[in-house]
């Protein structure tokens, strides 16, 4: 473990944002390629609800004494995907978060960041609360959860994944060509071709692939923001 922190330390010494963190209000961090915190501001220290002197350096998500750890493995899923990106990826996590432990959605932005070579070295990312005027009927329960805004495959297109998100809530596909302003048979046409990219004949057989691939967890964007008017 002090062999971890040491070479993360080194590392992190050489990151000019560091300074810039270390003043921000708002939640900074840094964690290696397998997930472990290198850095958090005091911010994020506040925003994970780290217990005070507790040294979370050189740990997973799943080893903080924190309300949320139950969470570290679509969290690491994430951080893959974005160490994948040179666009970084985007999640809104819903937990009890601050130090008055109150459930709440916050949008977590993650970006890689590259050693001396170029190689990723892990991701950089800060988080911001999700304040919602209007609440669609993803959010008309909060629980703990992880919604990710960035596919976690690249199988389909923009098109196929507005049919898939709306098929994995079981709308029928006339109720999705009205959703997307499409003829019904042109879904149809979508479906099949889905189907046929991942080997399934069903919609049965789509939601055990998108339970599989974390797809069940995923949001268009665009989608989001016609369901949801929100501000920082």
């Amino acid at each position: 473990m002090n062999d971890i922190k040491s070479k993360n330390i080194s590392s992190v010494n050489k990151i000019p944002l560091i300074s810039l963190m270390e003043r921000a209000s708002i939640p900074w961090g840094i964690k290696d390629k397998e997930s472990r915190f290198v850095y958090l501001n005091q911010a994020a220290v506040d925003f994970c609800n780290i217990p005070k002197g507790f040294d979370f350096e050189g740990r997973l998500d799943s080893e903080l004494p924190v309300p949320w750890y139950e969470l570290a493995p679509e969290l690491q899923a994430h951080d893959r995907k974005a160490e994948q990106s040179k666009e970084g990826a985007e999640v809104i996590e819903t937990s009890y978060f601050g130090r008055n432990a109150v459930l709440e959605p916050w949008l977590c932005s993650k970006f890689p960041f590259y050693n001396d070579e170029g190689e990723v070295s892990g991701t950089i990312f800060y988080a911001k609360k999700f304040s919602f005027i209007s609440i669609s009927d993803f959010f008309n329960n909060l629980k703990p959860s992880v919604v990710t805004l960035t596919p976690p495959v690249d199988t389909f297109t923009e098109k196929e994944l507005d049919i898939i998100f709306y098929a994995f809530q079981r709308l029928s596909s006339k109720e999705i060509a009205i959703k997307l302003s499409l003829s019904h048979r042109t879904v149809e046409n979508r479906l099949q071709k889905i189907y046929e990219k991942i080997g399934v004949t069903s919609l049965t057989g789509l939601l055990e692939y998108c339970h599989t691939t974390g797809l069940n967890n995923y949001i268009p964007k665009k989608r989001l923001r016609e369901g949801v008017e929100f501000f920082w």
